[in-house]
């Protein structure tokens, strides 16, 4: 277990609820280190996603990112991972490589990057929330995708305790907006780039923490009564 993993593990005993999502280099150990955790893995390449599928994980805690993806890396990947997309190009890329291997019938599954307003540094790959109309528009033309979770991609920096946990309020808001507007399912929430704010307030007083806390729990309760999707950190 690494530095990253230890941080993470001390994260997730004050916020039950969530599932960790492991990003960086991979091998087998680590792959099945992850598996025994429970913990998810956003993997960086196709190389990743077949040493983690062999190793025994469930595709369905496999998180492929596929930007500047060559479409062969893409058609390798197809029916091992879940996809999350940034772009219109890219959905486009899926759906043609799904088409030549799904059985009729079947969909490839897909995630979705998107970046609230108020979050938005216009650094952060994904579709901002203004466009998720235009977004609906097109995505009906892809016959072989079904859009069935997000990827909330926001600037957190400088968020601790209370902001923080507004950060997670407004991920699962942006997550049902996404449902409403596409619409579509949700079985995954990603609330991204929120573990090391949450590392700096564990360090930071007790009432910061606590309120944290607060808005996790509540994040957690919303969900057992809408989505009952995973909600990972």
């Amino acid at each position: 277990m690494n530095d990253r993993m230890e941080k993470a593990e001390s994260v997730l005993e004050l916020l039950p609820g969530f599932q960790y999502l492991y990003k960086g280099e991979v091998d087998t150990d680590t792959v099945k280190y992850l598996i025994k955790k429970g913990w998810a893995l956003e993997a960086e390449d196709c190389g990743s996603v077949r040493l983690a599928s062999l190793a025994g994980m469930d595709k369905n805690d496999i998180y492929y990112s596929v930007p500047y993806k060559e479409p062969a890396a893409i058609k390798a990947a197809i029916g091992t991972c879940r996809f999350v997309v940034s772009s219109l190009k890219e959905m486009e890329l899926i759906n043609e490589a799904a088409a030549g291997y799904l059985a009729p019938g079947h969909l490839e599954v897909v995630g979705i990057a998107v970046i609230p307003k108020a979050y938005d540094n216009g650094k952060l790959p994904g579709f901002p929330v203004e466009e998720l109309s235009q977004l609906s528009a097109e995505a009906r033309k892809l016959r072989f995708l079904s859009i069935r979770g997000c990827f909330i991609r926001g600037n957190t920096k400088g968020l601790s305790g209370e902001s923080l946990g507004r950060y997670l309020r407004d991920c699962y808001e942006t997550a049902k907006l996404v449902t409403t507007t596409i619409p579509c399912g949700m079985s995954y929430i990603n609330a991204g780039n929120f573990m090391e704010p949450a590392v700096q307030t564990m360090k930071s007083d007790q009432e910061a923490l606590e309120k944290l806390q607060t808005a996790a729990q509540i994040m957690v309760n919303q969900n057992q009564t809408a989505f009952y999707a995973k909600l990972l950190l």
